[in-house]
């Protein structure tokens, strides 16, 4: 076992033979039932692969031709936005998406579903958010999470912008700007991984192992978590362990190293000691889920962030009224939870201010003014923040 690359003679590819493997496809299985599977959510593989015909000189219908151009007008438009958001922050950077995609042959496309881009702190965020309103994006969400000791901002943000893409496009364009690397457990605390980042590469690893929180590993992470690895030099590989330890992601790395294996590739990185960090990871996992359902503060809070997710029942209502009415958002921000705004008012501030209004907590930001919630907000609440913040205004405090 080494923390250094290993041989080349299992080099990943994006081939067409690859792609195939990947979608398990047959000799006999005919073009349209490829292509097909090729699309679907467990492997969203399609532009790559059209594209990978195309580069071959295999002759796509008119269909396909039209489905491969919405996918490189895509990209395309997202280079634009990604320049213009560089421009005025030039302290942010990509996670995954187009980082990835430049390891990608010349030609062969990977997919933009949308754009992640971390910011060094608010003032970039402020800067990119201001640039995407000014081009017409929509604020879809604004979340505030508790940030660690030593994470250089007091709290971490998160904010995404939507904007229609082109018919017959199904998906709109997303762009989500975070001040933390790992966002996708909605339970749990952004974590920001290694800065400065000396391993654009690495960041990209670990936001892809981190994936497994929120879903099972599609056929392209696995693709792209391979060839990431690839290109890894010995500083790269240094920093994929310091951060997989530092968000205790053991459990998923070996989850996600077998399914490599399994597709007959021998993962380019082998850390040593990963089995017993996984059990660790597993058993300190277990304790804070203990904690945090043992908790009077958390428990609630965790019952009511089911109704954030779609999955609100009586039970959800009842515990988001607990939260918000008797323990109180900003309670449950220093408990570790993340909060979610509610839109308020459009009045700009010139930086992020939590004010407590009443019984209610409110985010002054320079997009407006949010009701910080864990779970549904009802209406009453979002009249008694807003009028609150009129009546302190008026009284002049």
């Amino acid at each position: 076992m080494t923390d250094a690359p290993t041989g080349t003679a299992t080099d990943a590819e994006v081939s067409t033979a690859a792609v195939l493997a990947l979608l398990g496809a047959g000799p006999t299985a005919s073009r349209e039932a490829v292509l097909r599977t090729a699309r679907d959510g467990r492997h969203k593989l399609a532009a790559t692969l059209l594209s990978l015909w195309a580069r071959d000189g295999e002759e796509l219908t008119e269909a396909e031709s039209a489905e491969l151009r919405l996918h490189r007008a895509r990209v395309e438009h997202y280079r634009e936005v990604w320049s213009r958001l560089r421009a005025v922050a030039p302290g942010a950077s990509l996670l995954k998406g187009m980082t990835i995609a430049s390891l990608y042959p010349p030609g062969v496309l990977r997919a933009a579903g949308d754009l992640d881009v971390v910011c060094a702190g608010h003032a970039d965020l402020w800067s990119c958010a201001r640039r995407l309103t000014a081009d017409g994006w929509d604020l879809a969400a604004f979340t505030v999470s508790p940030a660690r000791k030593g994470d250089g901002v007091p709290v971490h943000l998160g904010a995404e912008f939507r904007s229609p893409a082109p018919e017959p496009s199904p998906d709109p364009y997303a762009v989500g700007l975070f001040t933390a690397e790992i966002v996708t457990d909605v339970r749990a605390p952004a974590r920001r991984l290694t800065r400065p980042s000396r391993s654009p590469l690495a960041a990209c690893a670990v936001a892809l192992v981190a994936e497994r929180w929120e879903r099972p590993f599609r056929s392209r992470d696995l693709l792209d978590l391979a060839l990431l690895l690839q290109h890894l030099d010995d500083e790269g590989v240094r920093q994929l362990r310091t951060d997989l330890a530092k968000t205790g992601l053991w459990p998923e790395w070996r989850e996600a190293m077998d399914a490599v294996a399994r597709l007959g590739r021998r993962p380019a990185v082998t850390l040593p000691g990963t089995r017993a960090a996984a059990v660790r990871a597993r058993l300190l996992r277990a304790a804070r889920t203990t904690a945090r359902w043992s908790s009077p503060v958390r428990a609630p809070a965790l019952i009511a962030q089911s109704g954030i997710e779609g999955e609100g029942g009586r039970l959800t209502e009842l515990a988001s009224d607990l939260t918000h009415r008797a323990i109180g958002a900003r309670r449950l921000l220093g408990a570790g939870l993340p909060l979610f705004g509610v839109p308020l008012d459009d009045e700009a501030a010139d930086a992020l201010r939590l004010d407590d209004v009443g019984r209610h907590l409110v985010a002054r930001t320079p997009l407006g003014s949010f009701l910080l919630v864990s779970g549904a907000a009802r209406r009453e609440w979002l009249e008694e923040a807003a009028g609150g913040g009129r009546a302190a205004v008026e009284s002049g405090t």
